[in-house]
């Protein structure tokens, strides 16, 4: 494969993935960092402009495919409480872009509305994701009231029986209910998100991907058809040869991981970790809860912990200052030059599965 033909590729991946603007914006606030990538420094000069958040680690839903939905031990389940948001937040006066979501359904989390007025106070744009399958249509106004910059929606399918064949537990009644009551209002008022729809596709649901699309556009969502990705040994069960053969559905990218560099990882308990992957509890660095400016934050996001990740993609030896083993020595997703063989040393046989 020629260099030019790799660029388009990932170039492509990336705006496929990712709103356009959003990855402009992130390029614009982050130039030294995207120089500290682009030469896999171990060592970053600032705290990145972009952060993910997660506000709560509980869900409505049971997705198979889910750490959560599958209910996975070695994760501590918990909510954010807004003090301690407001505190992480104010720690970060780079921040710019704010994912606030991970591994849970952000909107259980009463105190969400209080954390989207801060960042708007702070002109932070927010991005949130929901399956909006546990909620009535005075919640949804509230979303009108106090939206996110982003509210991405997870519906896969445009009929009962195929949502619900991803969506365990799902409303799907409920969900069309809430979504022609957003749109109503969004025309109404003049005011909300902007809504993007994202349609997870399987062998079960990929009728409907025609049906979905002429109701986002009726509904004035941004639409967006993606594969469902899977563990390669769950390949078939999910997607149909063809699918398997012709589509990226298994959890491999090949770029050098941007978490590491990019976007820093908060999980609801308060605790700094390498990446949204990083659920289990022996995954997190450090608690920000303690942490009281933002040199201390630098130097935790430099430490010897995260200089060991990213060591793992530099082509010498790997950072060994520290003995703890870390997911990124194993990780599945990006291709690593060191780090340890996830065969000899496997660090968790549960997670390497699911990735």
């Amino acid at each position: 494969m020629t260099s030019i033909t790799r660029l388009f590729h990932l170039t492509h991946n990336i705006f496929t993935r990712y709103p356009l603007l959003e990855v402009a914006r992130t390029a614009l606030h982050e130039p030294r960092l995207a120089w500290a990538y682009r030469r896999r420094s171990l060592r970053v000069p600032s705290l990145p402009a972009r952060m993910m958040i997660d506000p709560i680690n509980l869900c409505n839903l049971e997705c198979p495919l889910c750490p959560t939905g599958r209910h996975i031990t070695g994760m501590t389940r918990s909510r954010m409480p807004y003090d301690l948001f407001e505190h992480i937040v104010n720690l970060n006066p780079r921040l710019r872009i704010l994912d606030l979501f991970n591994l849970g359904e952000p909107f259980l989390n009463n105190d969400i509305f209080r954390m989207l007025s801060l960042c708007r106070k702070k002109k932070i744009r927010t991005a949130v994701h929901t399956n909006l399958a546990a909620y009535d249509t005075d919640w949804v106004e509230r979303i009108i009231e106090t939206p996110p910059t982003r509210l991405h929606i997870s519906v896969d399918g445009a009929s009962r029986d195929s949502y619900v064949l991803y969506r365990v537990k799902g409303d799907f009644d409920r969900v069309r209910r809430n979504m022609d009551y957003l749109s109503r209002r969004i025309r109404e008022t003049g005011k909300g998100p902007v809504v993007e729809w994202a349609f997870l596709y399987h062998k079960g649901n990929r009728q409907d991907i025609p049906a979905a699309r002429s109701l986002a556009e009726k509904l004035g969502f941004k639409f967006f058809v993606r594969p469902l990705v899977v563990p390669k040994h769950l390949g078939p069960e999910w997607h149909d040869p063809e699918t398997l053969a012709s589509e990226a559905v298994s959890f491999r990218a090949n770029v050098v991981c941007p978490h590491l560099w990019l976007q820093m990882t908060v999980k609801p308990t308060g605790a700094l970790t390498t990446c949204c992957f990083a659920y289990h509890d022996q995954d997190e660095s450090a608690s920000l809860a303690g942490i009281s400016c933002p040199e201390q934050l630098l130097e935790l996001w430099n430490s010897s912990y995260y200089r060991r990740g990213r060591a793992c993609f530099r082509t010498e030896s790997t950072y060994r200052e520290i003995p703890k083993p870390m997911l990124c020595e194993t990780c599945n997703i990006y291709p690593r030059h060191g780090g340890l063989d996830p065969q000899e040393h496997p660090y968790d046989s549960t997670i390497r599965d699911w990735m």
